[in-house]
C-alpha cells in the first residue's frame, strides 16, 4: 500500500536521477525494487533501516547516503561481538508526509530504527509529535529552539546548533570582536521572530540592544524603511526574513550609499542572488560551509561533488554527522536512545559533536561566522562553541590557513578578527569593506603621523588603523598621501544616475498574477508588462525567473522594443504546492541588451504570490443565538453553532474541531496554514473573539476552512468565510 511513497537507498544511483526527464522513469524503476531491498539478509547479513523525511535527492538524504555507503564498505556497524548489520535508507516523500498517521503505520511496518529529519521548523513542528509514536530516535536538522525544550518524549535530537545559539555567537562576535554598539535590525517576515529575539537577547545582554527595529512586511514598505535605515546610520544592519525581500532591501541601502556592515544568518543562499562584488563583505551565520579547510569536510565536498556534481549544504553535512552518530551509539551496548544521549566527543563534519555534555537532546552548538567574498562565496571567519569563540588549536577538526611567507618591501597583516578598510584616515570616513585576521597587504601610502596605512583595496586607496595590524617593514619608507579633504562614500557604492543617452534601459513595469490566489495543480499566468525606458531599440532579449517553492523555470523572449514601447508576456506553468512566496523576475538574464552600468542595476523584478487549494465556497453570514453554519452549504450537516450549548461561544457540531489561528489574515490565508493538529477545540467562548480573529475549522465532512470574525456580541456573531475542497 506504501510502497510509492518510499525508495530504498541504491548504492549506485545514476547521475540520470537529477535530470528532470528520466527522473520519473527512475523512480518508477526503484519501486519495483522495494521487495529486493531485504536480499541481505539472504547472506546472513542484518539490515538496519533509517528513514529519511527527504526526497531521494534531497540534500539530507545525499549527505546521509555517502556516510551509509562509506560505513557499509567498511563492514557495516558492530551490533555485537560476532555481529555486523548493513544500514538502509529508507526516503520519505512528500506525498506520505501529508498523511502523518499513515505514515507512522508504514514506518512501523518497516521496523525502522530511527529517523532521520524533518528539515524545516514548520514540518518538524507538525510530523514530530505524531513520529515520536514510533518509539525510536529522532534526529532533526530543524533549528526552531521549541523542538527539543517541547518534547517530552526524549526521543527527539538536534543535528546543527539551534537558533539561539547562531544567534548568541553572532552577537558575541558583533559586539566582542569587533567591538559594535549600534546594529539595527529589519524583521521581513514572522517566521524570523524566533531568530531575531535569539539575537536580540544576547546582544542585550552584551549591552548593545539592536536599535531601531524594523519590521518590513510589505515589499512596498522596503524603499521606505530602508531610507530609515540610512537616517539612523547604524555601524551594522541585521537582516532576517527570505532572500528575496532581503536582497531588495540591501539593493535599496547600497542604492543609498549606507557602507556599514550587512548582516543575513543565511549569507551564502543571499551571495548566489547578487551580482558578482556586490554581495563582498556580508556576514552570516552556519553550522557548515563547504569552505571549511579540515581534512574531513574536504574529502567529503569531493565525494559529494564527484557523486552529485553539486557542492553540499549544511544539511547535507547535517545528514552525514547524524549517520556517523547513530553508527558510533550502535555499536554501544545499551538502547539507541541511551546511546546517543551518553555519546562521547564524536568527529564531525561540524567539529566536535558531544551529546552527552548537552541537554534536551542537543549533539552540537558548533557555529561558524562566514564573510562572502566578491563572488558570493562563504569564507569562515570565526568559529564559536557553546556561545564562545575557539581557534583550530582548540579543536583540529577546523584547520585556518596560515599566513604565507612575504617578499620585500613594507606589509601589514590583519591581527583582529575583521578589520574595517575606510576612505580616509579617520573613523569619519566610509568603510569601505573588510579584511579578515590573517590577510597580508602591501602598503603604498601613510598618514603624516603614521597612525593610518594606505593600500589598494578592489581599485580604489584603502587606509587601515594601524594599531590594529601587524607591520613588517619600515614605514619610513613609504611616502605620505594626503587624505581625501572631506568624507566621501567609496567609488564602488552604487549611486542613483540617469540612464546614460543612446542606451536601451529594459524594466519589468508590473506582474500581475491570474488567478489570485494561484490554484494548486491548475494552470496560472503572470502577465509580465516589459518597457524600454532608455533612448535606444533592444533587440529581442528574455524575461522570466525561476520560482519557490518548487524552482519553476518560466522563460519568454521579447521582440525588439524601440524607446518607450511595451511589451505584455505570458508566462504560465503549474504549481503543485499551498503557500506564500516571493520570486524574483529578472529581465534579460541572458545579458542580450547592453543597457549600460545604469540599467543593468534595474533588472530584478520581486514578485508575491499565493498558492493554494481550490476553494469550495465562501461567503459571509450572521449568526443570531442558536444559529448554525454549514461551511459547505451542501445542507448535509452543520459545521458551528453560536450558542449552541447554551454558553455564549462557537461550538464545533458533529465532530467538527475548531482553533485560533494567528500571525495571518484571511486574504493571505492559504491551506496549509490551517493544520488540522492545531484544531483540537470544541468551542471557542466569545471572550476569545474580536473583530479580526480567525479561526480554524476541520468541518464535519473532513474539510480545511477558516472564519474570519467581521463583528460580534453576545447575542450575534458576523463572519466571512471559506471552506477548501478536498479534505
Amino acid at each position: 500500500m506504501y510502497n510509492e511513497m518510499y525508495l530504498p537507498d541504491i548504492q549506485q544511483r545514476d547521475k540520470a536521477m537529477r535530470n528532470p526527464r528520466t527522473k520519473l522513469i527512475c523512480i518508477l524503476l526503484l519501486v519495483l525494487l522495494v521487495p529486493l531491498s531485504g536480499l541481505s539478509a539472504q547472506n546472513d547479513i542484518p539490515t538496519l533501516t533509517i528513514a529519511v523525511i527527504d526526497d531521494p535527492s534531497g540534500p539530507l538524504m545525499d549527505g546521509a547516503r555517502l556516510a551509509v555507503r562509506q560505513i557499509n564498505a567498511d563492514g557495516g556497524v558492530a551490533i555485537t561481538a560476532t555481529t555486523t548489520a548493513q544500514l538502509n535508507l529508507l526516503p520519505v516523500l512528500d506525498t506520505a508526509r501529508d498523511n502523518p498517521e499513515g505514515l507512522v503505520a508504514a514506518l512501523q511496518a518497516q521496523d525502522v530504527i530511527a529517523v532521520l529529519g524533518p528539515i524545516t521548523n514548520d514540518e518538524a513542528i507538525s510530523l514530530i509529535p505524531q513520529l515520536v509514536a514510533l518509539g525510536v530516535p529522532i534526529i532533526t536538522p530543524a533549528t526552531s529552539d521549541t523542538l527539543l525544550t517541547s518534547d517530552a518524549s526524549g526521543l527527539v535530537f538536534r543535528s546543527r546548533a539551534s537558533d539561539v545559539v547562531q544567534g548568541q555567537a553572532l552577537a558575541a562576535f558583533l559586539i566582542q570582536e569587533l567591538g559594535l554598539r549600534t546594529i539595527a535590525t529589519a524583521q521581513m517576515d514572522i517566521a524570523s521572530t524566533a531568530q531575531l529575539l535569539g539575537f536580540a537577547t544576547s546582544a542585550s545582554t552584551l549591552g548593545a540592544a539592536p536599535s531601531p527595529t524594523l519590521f518590513i512586511s510589505d515589499a512596498s514598505e522596503i524603499a521606505t524603511q530602508a531610507d530609515q535605515l540610512i537616517a539612523a546610520n547604524p555601524e551594522a544592519i541585521l537582516a532576517y526574513g527570505d532572500v528575496p525581500s532581503v536582497a531588495s532591501l540591501y539593493a535599496a541601502l547600497k542604492a543609498g550609499a549606507w557602507n556599514g556592515l550587512f548582516i543575513y544568518p543565511d549569507a551564502a543562499r543571499l551571495g548566489s542572488v547578487l551580482p558578482d562584488g556586490l554581495s563582498s563583505g556580508i556576514l552570516g551565520t552556519t553550522t557548515w560551509a563547504y569552505t571549511f579547510t579540515d581534512t574531513l569536510s574536504i574529502n567529503f565536498v569531493n565525494l559529494h561533488v564527484r557523486t552529485y556534481g553539486e557542492i553540499p549544504s549544511e544539511l547535507a553535512a547535517a545528514g552525514y554527522d547524524s549517520i556517523r552518530m547513530l553508527a558510533e551509539a550502535l555499536a554501544q551496548p545499551n538502547d539507541l536512545r541511551t546511546n546517543l544521549l551518553t555519546l562521547p566527543e564524536a568527529r564531525g563534519l561540524q567539529g566536535v559533536l558531544d551529546p552527552s555534555t548537552l541537554a534536551n537532546g542537543e549533539t552540537t552548538e558548533n557555529v561558524a561566522i562566514t564573510r562572502l567574498n566578491e563572488f558570493g562565496a562563504p569564507e569562515v571567519i570565526a568559529l564559536y562553541r557553546r556561545g564562545e569563540p575557539f581557534t583550530a588549536a582548540q579543536d583540529p577538526v577546523v584547520i585556518v590557513p596560515t599566513a604565507t611567507p612575504l617578499p620585500d618591501g613594507t606589509f601589514v597583516t590583519i591581527t583582529s578578527t575583521l578589520q574595517n578598510v575606510r576612505s580616509g584616515p579617520s573613523m569619519d570616513y566610509p568603510i569601505l569593506g573588510q579584511l579578515n585576521e590573517g590577510d597580508q597587504a602591501e602598503v603604498v601610502g601613510r598618514s603624516i603621523d603614521s597612525q593610518w596605512v594606505v593600500i589598494e583595496f578592489i581599485g580604489d586607496p584603502g587606509w587601515l588603523a594601524v594599531d590594529l595590524l601587524e607591520i613588517t617593514g619600515s614605514l619610513a619608507d613609504v611616502p605620505v598621501v594626503a587624505p581625501p579633504t572631506t568624507p566621501v562614500p567609496p567609488t564602488s557604492a552604487v549611486q542613483p544616475t540617469a540612464t546614460p543617452a543612446g542606451t536601451p534601459d529594459v524594466i519589468i513595469q508590473s506582474a500581475v498574477v491570474n488567478p489570485t490566489p494561484i490554484i494548486s495543480g491548475q494552470t496560472f499566468t503572470i502577465a509580465v508588462t516589459v518597457t524600454n525606458i532608455g533612448a535606444a531599440p533592444t533587440g529581442t532579449f528574455s524575461v522570466g525567473g525561476t520560482f519557490a517553492p518548487s524552482n519553476l523555470f518560466l522563460s519568454g523572449q521579447v521582440p525588439a522594443l524601440a524607446p518607450g514601447q511595451s511589451l505584455v508576456v505570458n508566462l504560465s506553468g503549474v504549481f503543485i504546492a499551498n503557500g506564500q512566496f516571493t520570486s524574483s523576475l529578472i529581465i534579460d538574464s541572458n545579458n542580450q541588451v547592453n543597457e549600460g552600468a545604469v540599467g543593468e542595476q534595474n533588472n530584478i523584478y520581486n514578485l508575491t504570490y499565493s498558492i493554494d487549494r481550490a476553494i469550495l465556497r465562501q461567503a459571509s453570514q450572521t449568526l443570531n443565538l442558536g444559529d448554525t453554519l454549514d461551511l459547505e452549504g451542501n445542507g448535509v450537516q452543520g459545521d458551528v453553532n453560536w450558542n449552541a450549548d447554551g454558553g455564549v461561544g462557537l461550538d464545533g457540531l458533529f465532530g467538527a474541531k475548531l482553533g485560533i489561528v494567528s500571525g495571518v489574515d484571511l486574504n493571505a490565508i492559504t491551506y496549509d496554514a490551517i493544520n488540522p493538529a492545531n484544531l483540537t477545540r470544541d468551542s471557542i467562548p466569545r471572550a476569545e473573539m474580536f473583530p479580526g480573529t480567525l479561526i480554524g475549522v476541520r468541518t464535519a465532512d473532513g474539510n480545511r476552512g477558516v472564519l474570519r470574525v467581521d463583528a460580534v456580541s453576545d447575542t450575534q456573531i458576523t463572519v466571512t468565510f471559506k471552506v477548501y475542497s478536498g479534505g
